[in-house]
């Protein structure tokens, strides 16, 4: 998953480079001149849905968007995370974590699964489309939601990109390292992708900010701790509010109370206030 996710945000900063600038779009006018160049341009037949401050896009492919290939990155785990889930409600997120130190690291199998090299090339011009434009529109959607689909296995991959991220992104004014863990990822199956040429499966909804946010959290602690030391897992809590704090801090999010964390090994529960989050800094 980290070569995919590496290669996925290697050709968005690739997306910045040498573009050409189109007139300014109504809002009207946006999605058709966005579905227009995918098929005048590169072939594609992508379907679009804009749900609130979300626009969808939809790209589905008759071949293997993953291939499995020989792990470049050495596994070396020595925390085995069981389970992190996390939400917000009634002004508060939660996050309910069962981080397993293990007694020694677990062994690399030498492989891994990537985006087929065509299909992250796509994915770099589909960038690139969205910048001339969305980033040359009235109205630009908060957030894009990208999922391309192999129909004919019925596999596809969802990623949410916050639309100031990916200016930031596409300006290079971001490291890699950081672009990688904004951009919300997950890879599903089901046997109600195969022949969706048009996405109706999709469940086509707004993004909220506070669950963009929470979903953010989780993602990065699941990748600290895959690859943190016996020194970080053995003290979760700690690791665990330092993202939180990093997040809120570099979104400027302050429409909560408090973080509250079920420790599902212990069963402790810990809530600490927004004031003393922000002073932890």
């Amino acid at each position: 998953m980290r070569t995919l996710i590496y290669t996925l945000v290697s050709a968005i900063l690739l997306a910045g480079c040498a573009m050409e600038k189109d007139p300014l779009y109504p809002r009207d006018e946006a999605e058709k001149k966005f579905v227009e160049i995918c098929r005048k341009e590169y072939k594609w037949e992508v379907s679009t849905r804009l749900v609130g401050n979300a626009l969808w896009i939809y790209q589905p492919y008759r071949e293997n968007i993953l291939e499995w290939k020989a792990s470049r990155f050495p596994q070396s785990n020595t925390c085995l995370s069981a389970h992190i889930q996390g939400n917000f409600a009634n002004r508060s997120f939660n996050l309910e974590y069962q981080i397993i130190p293990l007694l020694k690291p677990q062994e690399d199998k030498g492989y891994t699964f990537e985006i087929v090299s065509k299909i992250s090339e796509n994915f770099q011009y589909l960038l690139n489309v969205i910048y001339r434009v969305y980033f040359n529109a009235e109205e630009q959607p908060e957030f894009y939601v990208i999922v391309i689909a192999d129909i004919n296995n019925g596999i596809e991959m969802e990623r949410i990109i916050y639309n100031d991220d990916l200016k930031m992104m596409l300006s290079g004014a971001m490291p890699m390292e950081e672009s990688y863990k904004r951009i919300l990822n997950d890879t599903r199956g089901g046997r109600q992708i195969i022949n969706s040429t048009g996405g109706a499966h999709l469940d086509y909804r707004p993004i909220e900010f506070s669950r963009f946010l929470s979903d953010q959290i989780v993602q990065r602690i699941f990748l600290k701790f895959r690859e943190a030391d016996s020194s970080v897992c053995a003290l979760p809590e700690e690791e665990i509010l330092r993202i939180a704090s990093y997040v809120m801090r570099t979104y400027g999010f302050r429409e909560y109370s408090k973080f509250i964390l079920r420790n599902l090994s212990s069963g402790t529960e810990t809530e600490i206030y927004r004031w003393a989050l922000e002073e932890s800094k």
